[in-house]
């Protein structure tokens, strides 16, 4: 098909695409990577790309990091998030996935332990009304 003329043309295009699909193929075979492995590659991303991406604060994410809330990486002093990880965090509703059950038990008693509440004498409304009236 050197010669192709206008007529020809739908055809010619059906094949160029059939061949260009099928390179591809091969391309991806000899590196390696199948077309689902493209969505896990693993993106190095920073604290401010990652701050972006979830449209939250530098701070909060350093946050999220010390409290374990957040999938990532440190090394000595600097964090590494990696963009599969991120993802698929979202994707689970944001939670980590490295809680154990013991450790989240640990934490609901922690808050039940820390919450504070009222006085007695200040909730009931007859002491109120008793402390008030002459």
């Amino acid at each position: 098909m050197n010669n192709i003329t206008f007529e020809q043309l739908p055809q010619a295009v059906s094949m160029l695409i059939e061949k260009v699909g099928l390179l591809t193929d091969k391309v991806e075979k000899v590196l390696g990577m199948t077309p689902q492995q493209h969505g896990e590659c693993r993106t190095l991303l920073t604290l401010n790309e990652v701050a972006a991406l979830l449209g939250k604060s530098a701070s909060t994410i350093y946050a999220m990091t010390s409290d374990k809330r957040i999938p990532y990486h440190k090394r000595g002093n600097k964090l590494y998030f990696f963009q599969n990880e991120i993802i698929a965090w979202i994707e689970q509703g944001g939670t980590s996935g490295v809680a154990s059950e013991s450790e989240i038990e640990r934490r609901l008693e922690e808050l039940r332990n820390s919450k504070k509440r009222k006085p007695g004498a200040l909730t009931d409304g007859n002491s109120r009304m008793s402390a008030v009236a002459p």
